[in-house]
Order: C-alpha cells, then sequence, then structure tokens
C-alpha cells in the first residue's frame, strides 16, 4: 500500500493549510466574477471537425480545420478559439505561437486558467523569469476572485497552483480534487486531476484508482487512460497492455502513449526500434522535450555518444534548463543496470536545473544501488527538502533508517547488514556461503570484484523493496542485485517452507560476478540465466524447475529464440511468463556450455563487456552464428519439453492444486486423456480404495512420465503417503529425498527425513538433513536441537560449539544450559581458556548453579594438570 499519505509524509504540511483555507472558500461560497474581456463565442459548422481530427491525434490538419473555423469570425477571435489554438500550436511543436495565443488570452480573460497555463509554457521554453512571474499572477488572480467561468477548471487551476507552489498533496487532494469530485460526480476532470497529482508523486496506487473512477465517469477520456497506463507502466503492472492498446486505437498519436511504447523498446534493448518510434513522434511534434530525451536515452544505448550530445545541446538551445535531457538517459540507464552512467547523466541534470528534484532523487537511488550510502543519503535528503511528498523518497528514507537499527558485520570483502536479534543466528552461515562463492567465482569467471561486496537482508518484505525500489510490495521478488549491492528476504519475511534462503542468496551472487564482469551492460535474461545455471551448478536442488504450470506457453507459444528471451523479464505478460522466463534463461545457459563450452561463455561475457551486443558476443565466442545457436537451442527446448507430452493443457498444478481426494478424482476424469492423467487416475482410485501396492505403483509409474512435476497434488506427495500406510521406510527415504530435489524450501520433507534418521540413530544422514532445514528455516529451534544432536553424536564437535552458540541466542530461556554444554565440549578439547570463560559466565548470572560450579573446578583441575 502507497505510503503517500503516512503520517509520517505530512512533513511541512502545515505550510499549506493557510493558502488554500484562503483560495478555497472564495470558489465555494461566492459566485464567479467573470472580467470584463470575455465575449460569447459564436459556433462554427467546421469546429467539430477540427475537434474530431484532434480526438484522434490528427494535430496538424485539426489546427489547419481550426484556423479555418477562426477566419470567419473576422478580426474577433473567441476566447475559445484562442485556447483551442494555442494548444494545438503546442501539439505540433510551436510553442512559441502557442506562448503568443496564451498572453493574448491572459489579457482579455484575467483568468487565473489562463496565466496557469501561459506560466507552464514558459517553464516549456525555459524562460523562467517569465514562468515565475505568471505563476505570481496566477495566485494573485485567485486571491482577487478572478476566476475563469467554468467552476471545474477554476478549481483544477487552483489545485495545480496549490502543487506548484509545494502545498501538501493530502490537503489538495481533501480541499480541492474530492470536494470537486463530490460537487460534480460526473464530470471526469478533477479525476484526472487527482490522478495526475498522485502519479506525479509516485503514488502509483492512488493515482490509478482516481484514473478508474474518472474512466467510469467517461469511459473515452483519453487522459484518464493515458494516466491510468503510466501508473501501469511505472508499477510494472501487466494490465497495462488493454489500455495502452485502447489509448492508442482512439489516439494513435497520443504522446504518452507512444512514449511508453519507446521505454518499453528501450527496456528491452531495442534501441533501433525505439529511435524509430521517436522519429515518428518527433516529426509530429520536433520540439518535444519527452521525446528528444527518450532519442538521448535510445542513442546512449546504441553507443552513439557523439549523435546524443548533439542532439542535447540543441534541445538545450530550445530550453536551456532543459534537465530532463540528461534525466532521462540516466534513468534508462539504471534501468539497464549500468549505475554509475546513470548518476553522471543525474549529476548533470541536477547541474542544470537545481530544483529537479526528481533527478536529484535518481542520482540518491543511482549511488545507493552503488553502494555509496552516505553520498546516497546526502542527496536524498536534498530531494525531500526540495520535494517532501514524493513517496519513494519518504520510503527510501524511511528504509535507510531501519539500516541504521541493524547489524554490520564487515568481514573481508563483504559488508553484512541485518536485524540485529536475527545476526547471531544468521550472519555467519550467510558469510561462510559468500566466502565459498566468492572463492569460486572470481577464479572462475576470471575476475576481481570490486569490494566489499554490501549485502542487506530485511526481516520485513517491504522494507527490502522499499530500498531496493523505492516502492513496497511485489511480493515475486526474494532478492535483487545491482552490481556491487545484493537486498533480500530474510527467512522471517517470508511464510515457513516458501524460500531457500541459500538458493537466493547464491544466485544474486552470481549477479554481483556477471554484472561486473560485463560493466553491469549484459541483458537481465542472461545474468538470470548464468545465476540459475550457477544455482544447479551448487546444489542439484536449486535453480528452476520445468513445472506443470508452463505447459501451456510450451504448447501454445513459438518455442522462443535466444533474441525472444529478454522479453519475458522486461514485460511479462503475467507473472507466470516471468517464471517461465527464469527457466528458459536457465535452460539457454546450460545449452550453451554443454554446446559450445564453459569457456566461451567466460569469453562472451569479455565481449559484452567491451561493448559488443549479446547476441552477437554468444555467437562469436561460440564461432558460430546466431542462426544457428537459435536452431540448437530450440532443438534444445523441443527436447526438453517431451515430457509435456504426457500432461494435457487441461490439467496444471493450479489445477489440481487443494482439491480432495474425490475433487481430484473428479479433475482427472473430465481431463483430456494422455498416460499421466491415466496413470494419476488410477493411482486415485486404488489410493481411495486404501490398494496401496497398486497405488504406489501407479504413482511411481506418473512419476516417471513427468519427473519435475511439482506440488501438492503431484505423484511424490501421494507416493509418500502411500510408503507412510506401508510402513515402507526405504520407500519413504528415498520419496522425500526426491520432494527436496524438487522444491529445496520443502520443510515438512525435512522434518519427516529428520525424524527418521534421528529415530535410527542414523546421525551422519541427520547432520545433513537438518543442515538442510538450516536453510530454509534457520530459526526453528526443534530442527537446530536435532542438528546439535547429531553433531554431537557424530563427534563433529567444533561445528556443535557453534550450534550451541546459537541455540544459546534463539532459545534464551535454556541458554545457561547450553553454555555449561558448550564448556563441556571446550573442555573435552583442551580449549580451557574457552571453556573457563563461559562456565563464569554462567555463573556471574546464576551463582548458586551447582553443575557450573562442578564444572568450573574440573577445568581448574585440568589447568593444573597441564601446568
Amino acid at each position: 500500500m502507497s505510503k503517500l499519505f503516512h503520517n509520517k509524509n505530512l512533513l511541512g504540511a502545515h505550510r499549506s493549510v493557510g493558502v488554500l483555507m484562503l483560495f478555497v472558500p472564495a470558489i465555494l461560497l461566492t459566485g464567479l466574477v467573470f472580467s470584463p474581456g470575455y465575449a460569447q463565442e459564436a459556433a462554427s459548422d467546421s469546429e467539430e471537425d477540427y475537434d474530431d481530427l484532434w480526438k484522434r491525434g490528427a494535430y496538424r490538419e485539426a489546427l489547419d480545420a481550426l484556423h479555418e473555423t477562426l477566419s470567419s469570425f473576422g478580426e474577433y477571435t473567441p476566447i475559445q478559439g484562442l485556447e483551442d489554438r494555442s494548444a494545438l500550436h503546442f501539439e505540433v511543436g510551436e510553442v512559441d505561437e502557442a506562448i503568443k495565443d496564451m498572453e493574448e488570452l491572459s489579457g482579455l480573460s484575467r483568468s487565473p486558467v489562463h496565466d496557469l497555463k501561459l506560466a507552464e509554457l514558459f517553464r516549456y521554453r525555459g524562460r523562467l523569469d517569465e514562468y515565475e512571474a505568471a505563476l505570481a499572477r496566477a495566485s494573485a488572480r485567485l486571491n482577487a476572485g478572478f476566476y475563469y467561468r467554468d467552476r471545474v477548471r477554476s478549481f483544477l487551476a487552483l489545485g495545480r497552483i496549490a502543487e506548484l507552489g509545494g502545498e501538501d498533496p493530502k490537503q489538495i487532494l481533501s480541499l480541492i480534487y474530492k470536494v470537486q469530485m463530490e460537487r460534480s460526480p460526473n464530470d471526469v476532470r478533477a479525476f484526472v486531476a487527482a490522478g495526475e497529482l498522485a502519479l506525479r508523486k509516485g503514488s502509483y496506487d492512488l493515482a490509478s484508482r482516481y484514473y478508474t473512477d474518472g474512466l467510469k465517469v467517461d469511459e473515452d477520456s483519453q487522459e484518464a487512460m493515458a494516466g491510468l497506463a503510466e501508473c501501469f507502466w511505472e508499477s510494472g503492472d501487466p494490465r497495462l497492455a488493454p489500455v495502452l492498446t485502447r489509448l492508442l486505437e482512439a489516439n494513435p498519436n497520443h504522446p504518452r502513449g507512444r512514449a511508453i511504447e519507446v521505454e518499453q523498446l528501450l527496456d528491452a534493448g531495442k534501441s533501433k526500434e525505439a529511435i524509430k518510434a521517436i522519429d515518428k513522434a518527433l516529426g509530429v511534434n520536433p520540439n518535444s522535450l519527452r521525446f528528444r530525451a527518450l532519442k538521448s536515452a535510445a542513442l546512449f544505448l546504441e553507443d552513439d555518444l557523439e549523435a546524443m550530445e548533439k542532439l542535447q545541446s540543441e534541445t538545450l538551445d530550445f530550453n536551456p534548463v532543459c534537465s530532463e535531457v540528461f534525466r532521462v538517459p540516466g534513468r534508462i540507464a539504471s534501468r539497464h543496470y549500468r549505475f554509475e552512467e546513470g548518476a553522471n547523466f543525474q549529476s548533470r541534470a541536477c547541474e542544470l536545473d537545481e530544483n529537479d528534484h526528481e533527478a536529484r532523487a535518481l542520482l540518491a537511488f543511482d549511488l545507493l544501488r552503488s553502494g555509496r550510502e552516505e553520498a546516497g543519503r546526502e542527496e536524498l535528503e536534498k530531494a525531500f527538502m526540495g520535494d517532501p511528498y514524493n513517496v519513494q523518497v519518504f520510503n527510501m528514507l524511511t528504509a535507510l533508517d531501519t539500516l541504521k537499527t541493524f547489524a554490520l558485520m564487515n568481514e573481508g570483502p563483504f559488508a553484512l547488514q541485518m536485524p540485529k536479534e536475527e545476526a547471531p543466528i544468521l550472519a555467519n552461515d550467510m558469510l561462510s556461503l559468500l566466502h565459498e562463492a566468492i572463492e569460486l567465482y572470481e577464479r572462475k569467471y576470471a575476475i576481481n570484484l570490486e569490494k566489499p561486496v554490501y549485502v542487506q537482508v530485511f526481516d520485513n518484505h517491504d522494507d527490502f523493496m522499499v530500498r531496493s525500489v523505492g516502492l513496497p510490495g511485489n511480493a515475486g521478488h526474494l532478492g535483487i542485485c545491482f552490481g556491487r549491492l545484493v537486498t533480500m528476504d530474510s527467512p522471517t519475511a517470508r511464510p515457513k517452507g516458501s524460500i531457500n534462503w541459500r538458493s537466493v542468496l547464491w544466485h544474486e551472487f552470481m549477479h554481483v560476478i556477471t554484472l561486473q564482469k560485463t560493466k553491469n551492460r549484459m541483458p537481465r535474461w542472461l545474468s538470470e540465466g548464468i545465476s540459475v545455471y550457477e544455482e544447479k551448478q551448487r546444489d542439484p536442488s536449486w535453480g528452476g524447475r520445468m513445472g506443470p504450470e508452463y505447459k501451456a506457453f510450451a504448447a501454445n507459444e513459438e518455442l522462443p529464440g535466444v533474441e525472444d528471451l529478454e522479453i519475458y523479464f522486461v514485460q511479462p505478460e503475467t507473472p507466470q511468463h516471468l517464471m517461465f522466463g527464469y527457466f528458459l534463461a536457465g535452460e539457454f545457459v546450460a545449452f550453451y556450455v554443454e554446446e559450445f563450452g564453459f569457456d566461451a561463455l567466460r569469453e562472451s561475457l569479455d565481449l559484452i563487456g567491451g561493448g559488443g551486443k549479446c547476441l552477437e558476443a554468444l555467437a562469436e565466442a561460440a564461432d558460430s552464428s546466431t542462426r544457428k545457436m537459435n536452431r540448437k537451442f530450440k532443438a534444445h527446448l523441443k527436447e526438453r519439453f517431451e515430457p509435456y507430452s504426457n500432461l494435457p493443457p487441461a490439467l496444471t498444478n493450479e489445477g489440481m492444486s487443494g482439491h480432495e481426494l474425490d475433487n481430484a478424482l473428479d479433475v482427472l476424469v473430465h481431463a483430456e486423456p494422455s498416460p499421466f492423467i491415466e496413470a494419476m487416475k488410477r493411482a486415485l482410485e486404488a489410493f481411495k480404495d486404501e490398494r496401496w501396492e497398486d497405488a504406489g505403483k501407479e504413482l511411481k509409474g506418473a512419476h516417471k512420465l513427468f519427473p519435475e512435476y511439482t506440488g501438492a497434488d503431484g505423484p511424490l506427495p501421494m507416493l509418500a503417503a502411500v510408503y507412510e500406510e506401508l510402513d515402507d521406510g526405504p520407500g519413504l527415504e528415498e520419496t522425500l529425498k526426491k520432494l527436496l530435489w524438487l522444491d529445496p524450501a520443502d520443510f515438512a520433507a525435512c522434518q519427516k527425513l529428520a525424524q527418521m534418521y534421528r529415530d535410527k540413530g542414523r546421525w551422519s544422514d541427520l547432520n545433513e538433513v537438518a543442515g538442510l532445514a538450516m536453510g530454509i528455516d534457520p530459526f526453528d529451534v526443534e530442527m537446530r536441537r536435532m542438528l546439535l544432536e547429531a553433531q554431537i553424536n557424530d563427534e563433529n564437535l567444533e561445528p556443535a560449539l557453534e550450534t550451541l552458540d546459537v541455540m544459546a541466542q534463539l532459545d534464551r530461556t535454556n541458554a545457561d544450559d547450553y553454555r555449561i554444554r558448550q564448556s563441556e565440549i571446550q573442555l573435552e578439547l583442551g580449549q580451557l581458556s574457552d571453556a573457563k570463560r563461559n562456565v563464569i559466565l554462567v555463573l556471574e548470572k546464576t551463582p548458586h548453579y551447582w553443575k557450573a560450579q562442578e564444572l568450573l573446578l574440573s577445568v581448574i583441575e585440568r589447568e593444573n594438570d597441564e601446568r
């Protein structure tokens, strides 16, 4: 949920109350005062024509039609005609002509509505002194009671002037826009204005609600559609596609809609296609600052820096304070994880316009993602002072405040931060895994990492997301890497058994390797693919599985080529498509290494880091061509997808999940027949009749047909239940191991295996499975107690000492007992000073603890013996 109106975000709100309370009653309690300059507009037969052309995006044709309409008025030009002509001049890039018309309107009407528009045109042109003067005049005219004949527009002007004056968005929404919504519930404009305000402050969920409500009032409102599309684009909402399609069907030249299309192309790395789309938009409006800025970004991605700088210089000739022409390329660079270059762009934007608070916030984010927390915090504070109502800035400052309370462990190349209460339980294991990874991968990938590598672990998912992207939510993310900084959820931030923190940390650290190796120039799909591949190299149970939920994609969509993989990450149709993308990317890397060798993969990363395009680099390193590589990869996928032939489209993991036995049978009975379905039907019927041997036979057959079928209704969970009924220990053990191979976060399988091994005194096996369980829930006291029992019985005494340390923190009620047991082991190992220190600590708290007294005497006697 957005924190736009969180109480802590009302800092400085007291500044707004007097101004708004001064303006609002004048409109609510008095009649509208019209200036003498108003004249009665005349109608024209062709007026509807230019309006229709305008709505369809034929702006030049609309302007020509309007000129023809106005010619019939002779020397007199109606106010509405001047307004429309100014707006259409702007749409075709004739900004000076638009200013001239609006200046005439300002003199005629004395309406703050026109002064506000004039101010915005001056700002667009970079004429800041005139901007300030026009804005001050609009404010003064509102205060003096000179309003526009259209009450709604006067309200909206008041709200926008208040916003430009730095007023509290909450006050503007409640005292202006919401009031207008209630007074004119069938007028879409207040809904759109409220949405625009929330959108500008980064509160996308709130903005989308206003735009959606506006579309209920007027389903054809292009500005409501455009605003909603921007909300969905900014927040990565898959509902974007139908809204954007509808907007561009209504108006193929809508600048906001076309800009989103360009952003999509840039995100996908399709800079050449983006330039074509931009040039088309600039053909409509050659002075569009937004599209000039986007073209600068596209040229940056093309590495055509000379053309980029020339375009930026030309844009600054038009508007000498157009910081957007640096801010947008910086934002696009950062979306491609090129944070250093992004920060450089934002620094230039801030130098050009110190009041570009958006650029300063983006600069702060880039610095923070590069691990420069002190410098990032400083820029963030400046951004907050400039705009204390920006949601992402406020949220990030809050997250940084939270980080101040975390424990910080600097150990060699790593700086690890996590909640203080979790550090004694988790920190050593995390650092051990990180050291293992860096020792392996710096050598394997021939890289010397920039250090330290920062790892931040959050016990609250929203804090993790805010620290990463500035906004809470998006439960799908487990960890994020920015090249030198890794952020991730702690196991306590997730439901028990839903993640394996070791696989998450390993995956994210691999991004540190690949992003630094390529100077952050590699596409996301390849970085993700290598992380998935290396997860499985470290532990075959980690990484993605070819689950049944991907059946529909494999069956109904063309086999993707290498060039198609990025789209799954930058513009996934659904969250499930994104997960399919992870699977596909991992499969590509596994295929590539098997086909061309690991050296080719490493060489391709060097080529990408040197500025080479990804596909060309992969082909060159493999001494192949993209065409051959594609053909072989598709053949690999075809073979990989073969198990899907046993699984009809009608049945997926989601389709069966949660059904009772009878319902599951009903689902299978009505499913499209296949060998897998028939085996599962026979198994379920046997299970229902308690024919356990028959059920087991059929379930093993079904598992063989689709060995990666995951989920509660798959063959393996039922097979485990069958073996329990048969009291078949070896069969149950084998099945539980397979379950853990399919899902390394299956804590229930760990618990069952651990109990089996404990009951049989199989301490080495118990040590292994309890250790696996610590990757799922290191805070589970009973499982860690079993780990300790296994270590002691298997005489792994040094690890047992570490486990006792953790248990003393985790189970504080029995902390003294753990310390005593630790002292006993230390005495046994001859670590006398450590044993003595531990037992004295216990006696300081509990002087009459007889067992501790006896142990202290034993330690002293041993010391005396060794002197």
